[in-house]
């Protein structure tokens, strides 16, 4: 339970890809204390072999629970039922991976001792590992390529980009190129359909953050509309604090056609009130509208 008021940094989603994770080693290690403490109150009680893995098994769903219901009265963190299907995952895996070392058991369940069954048991409890492990490894390689692409953020050209794009009252697809747009960089765009809400647009998170050396953002949009739209580009740093003087923000006009838009690395770096954004540590951009009164694409 201390493990709750840790602080950890989970504000990358590989990192909270680890985070989630690690649910499976931990209470598969509570697991197999839960299973010693139930042996030492039921053998001189001659409960049954049986009875101390179920004991084992129910506790840790017990604590599982209470560890999610007292993260949903935190501010700071936020429950996720699905970290107690990992708890469920890590103490099923624990259990029966010491069930194949157990002296203790007798009678029918020797033959979880011996093989084949027992090498069935480990092969089962690797690969229920992997797959639980499956998203660190799918974060990782994303984050792979994010950085191969760089300095490129964002082409919307493949599967591993688009798992950090983030629809904000908007309808996002990716499309060919318009027959005005001539030859883009990419063989596919991001078609953006704004709805007539707050604030439509996308949010690509954690770009690749050290935009160091560079000297301007640029982004090409193109537009089939026969007006010219406003649309507000924001940026934010790690250490954003949520103030609207703490981000860049910059509105641009897009005229009909092809638009390209470049904004020089000291306008956004200079932008804050206060202290300068972190060249190195950028985390979020944001093109967006400001309720726009019918619906639109770009």
């Amino acid at each position: 339970m201390m493990l709750l008021w840790i602080p950890v940094p989970s504000h990358t989603t590989l990192w909270k890809a680890f985070n989630n994770f690690c649910h499976v080693p931990l209470f598969g290690g509570v697991a197999i204390i839960v299973l010693s403490l139930a042996r030492r109150i039921g053998e001189p009680r001659e409960w049954s072999v049986g009875s101390h893995y179920g004991l084992a098994f129910m506790g840790v769903v017990l604590l599982g629970v209470v560890s999610e219901g007292v993260q949903s009265l935190s501010s700071s963190r936020q429950a996720e039922w699905s970290d107690l299907l990992l708890d469920v995952v890590g103490a099923i895996c624990a259990l029966g991976f010491y069930a194949t070392y157990d002296r203790n058991l007798t009678g029918r369940s020797v033959v979880w001792r011996q093989a084949p069954r027992k090498y069935i048991v480990h092969i089962g409890v690797g690969l229920v590992v992997v797959v639980a492990m499956s998203p660190i490894l799918i974060r990782a390689y994303a984050n792979w390529d994010r950085a191969a692409r760089f300095p490129s953020l964002c082409q919307f050209s493949s599967v591993w980009e688009m798992m950090f794009v983030q629809e904000m009252n908007s309808a996002l697809r990716i499309v060919p190129p318009p027959l005005g747009w001539g030859k883009p960089q990419a063989d596919t765009v991001g078609q953006i359909v704004f709805h007539p809400k707050r604030y439509p647009g996308i949010r690509i998170h954690e770009p690749y953050a050290d935009w160091r050396g560079f000297s301007r953002f640029r982004f090409d949009v193109y537009s089939e509309l026969a007006v010219a739209r406003s649309l507000v580009i924001r940026i934010d740093d790690v250490h954003h604090n949520q103030e609207h003087a703490d981000r860049f923000n910059k509105t641009v006009t897009i005229s009909p056609g092809l638009n390209h838009i470049h904004i020089p690395m000291d306008d956004i770096r200079l932008v804050s009130v206060g202290r300068e954004l972190d060249r190195s540590a950028f985390k979020t951009v944001i093109p967006f509208a400001v309720s726009p009164s019918r619906e639109f694409a770009l």
